[in-house]
């Protein structure tokens, strides 16, 4: 049988979270440690990681460095976690890079008793496929925490980021916003600058002493210099793809390049100038909380709920959120109302990584935060005529819960979607509902596909009793329980009729069931 090496990664033996640096520090030491040829941008934070990780390295690729991405978890492919400017690892580069890794881990085992976790396996696999293309930066975002987690196993990097703190995974990281802050304040390094959203003060007060002790620059965004306007809609061919968006991949495909080296593309061969990659820098030494963001005059006008132009809905348009940020002019195709502010964070990066010698001029700057694009955080993946929008969001804390709520205020002023509910069991889903639930017209609950969901019937009396608590939420006396993420996907289509709003949030694990069932 051939070697299947996501079954291998994800083998149930060795899935149990092990927070420690031990195993993939000797892991990689018998590797030859592949992080020691890399660079990083090192991203932790409750939430906003991802998408801040997602504007870096859209930013970094336009700039003409060879990128790396590492995130999780997936939304419908493993191979997601692992990119290389823009693109998936291949099967043939997973599994190259994954029998690599398994020599070392096996030996290891056999002589040292201790396995290597699934999640120190998949570090392992990125660092060495990363380290095989011959990556110029790597974005690496934090799995769990930070202090612990096995990314924290590279030395210095270029830049430390530490995204919005918050209240999730408080059995393994504390239930306090200081302690949690600990853990993500963990990944900073001596004299590596850290660039901090600007924190509740108990968290901000964690991270300010963290980069005292190490000798290291702290830069925070200043939300008063942005300025957001309300979504617009933008003209886009139907062809036009997010490969095509980018104009130094104009002719690629994943199944006809390989991800770490890609031929030059038509539209490069006619600007090099544009699309070549760029030397890299030599090394250097030596919601509460939520910031009032500051909109334009545009926002004050009276504004009607954004419907699709054309018969073929959202194959013929595209969405785009312009903003400013110290004054110049952005645009991003990430939605929610929060999107502005991870890029900011993202930016802030940026002029710290110029400081230390990257160059990244302005127009890469703005093309790559129009180009970021991150699924399932507040996505519009079906709308058109005759039938209901369809917005899904991965908020699975109680700060995105709300961050949710102000998104769909937002951009769909005056609208009460009917919501598609999936929670884990392990979350504050009491609090999320809270926040929800004054917003919707109707709610269906479901069970994610996860060992960890709670189930749709134990939702749907949480839904009920929550609801007899909030004043104007008789759409919560009645929540339907379905059998499967189709079954909610037709009942919520009913609910909300066609020219409604279907929002389907509480799991990032329930992102590719839904998109399937469309």
């Amino acid at each position: 049988m051939a070697f299947d090496p996501i079954a291998y990664i994800n083998e149930p033996r060795w899935q149990e979270s092990r927070l420690g640096l031990d195993r993939i520090r000797e892991l990689l030491e018998r590797m030859g440690r592949p992080q020691d040829r890399l660079r990083f941008v090192h991203v932790a934070g409750t939430n906003g990681k991802g998408s801040t990780c997602a504007y870096l390295a859209s930013i970094l690729q336009a700039a003409g460095y060879r990128t790396g991405l590492f995130t999780s978890p997936f939304i419908e492919a493993f191979e997601e976690r692992i990119r290389v400017d823009g693109r998936n690892i291949s099967t043939d580069e997973l599994m190259a890079a994954t029998l690599a890794v398994r020599q070392h881990a096996e030996t290891m085992a056999a002589e040292t008793g201790d396995h290597p976790t699934e999640f120190e396996l998949m570090t392992a696999v990125a660092l060495e496929h990363f380290a095989r293309c011959a990556c110029d930066i790597v974005v690496l975002e934090v799995g769990l925490g930070g202090r612990l987690d096995s990314t924290n196993v590279i030395d210095a990097p270029e830049a430390t980021v530490i995204a919005r703190i918050g209240l999730d995974h408080t059995k393994l990281l504390g239930n306090t916003l200081a302690a949690i802050a600990g853990e993500k304040a963990g990944i900073v390094k001596d004299a590596a600058p850290v660039v901090s959203w600007p924190q509740e003060p108990e968290a901000m007060a964690v991270v300010e002493k963290a980069a005292r002790a190490h000798g290291s620059t702290l830069v925070v965004p200043d939300f008063s210099q942005l300025e957001v306007d309300p979504v617009e809609w933008q003209s886009c061919h139907p062809e036009q793809t997010a490969e095509t968006l980018d104009p130094c991949h104009s002719e690629q495909t994943a199944e006809t390049l390989d991800s770490c080296h890609p031929e030059r593309s038509e539209a490069e061969s006619k600007d090099p100038a544009r699309c070549q990659r760029k030397a890299v820098p030599a090394v250097a030494t030596g919601d509460p909380s939520a910031p009032a963001l500051r909109t334009s005059a545009r926002d004050d006008e009276k504004r009607e709920p954004p419907t699709p132009v054309g018969d073929d809905g959202l194959r013929s348009v595209t969405l785009a959120r312009p903003f400013s940020y110290r004054g110049r002019a952005y645009r991003t195709r990430l939605l929610g109302s929060y999107q502005p502010a991870n890029a900011a964070l993202a930016l802030e990066t940026v002029n710290v990584l110029r400081e230390r010698g990257w160059s990244v001029s302005d127009e890469a700057e703005r093309a790559g935060v129009e180009r970021a694009q991150w699924p399932g955080r507040f996505e519009i993946v079906d709308a058109g005529e005759g039938r209901p929008t369809v917005v899904v969001d991965g908020g699975h804390n109680p700060q995105g819960a709300r961050a949710l709520a102000e998104s769909l205020d937002d951009v769909f002023p005056g609208v009460k979607p009917v919501f598609i509910v999936g929670v884990l069991e392990d979350k504050d889903y009491p609090v999320m509902l809270e926040a929800i639930l004054p917003h919707g017209s109707g709610f269906v609950a479901v069970t994610p596909d996860n060992p960890r969901a709670l189930p749709a019937d134990k939702l749907a009396r949480a839904i009920r009793w929550t609801g007899q608590d909030l004043l104007g939420c008789s759409a919560c006396v009645n929540p339907y329980v379905a059998r499967d993420m189709a079954d909610a996907v037709a009942r919520a289509r009913e609910l909300a009729g066609p020219e409604g709003l279907v929002c389907a949030f509480g799991s990032l694990y329930s992102v590719a069931a839904l998109k399937a069932a469309l």
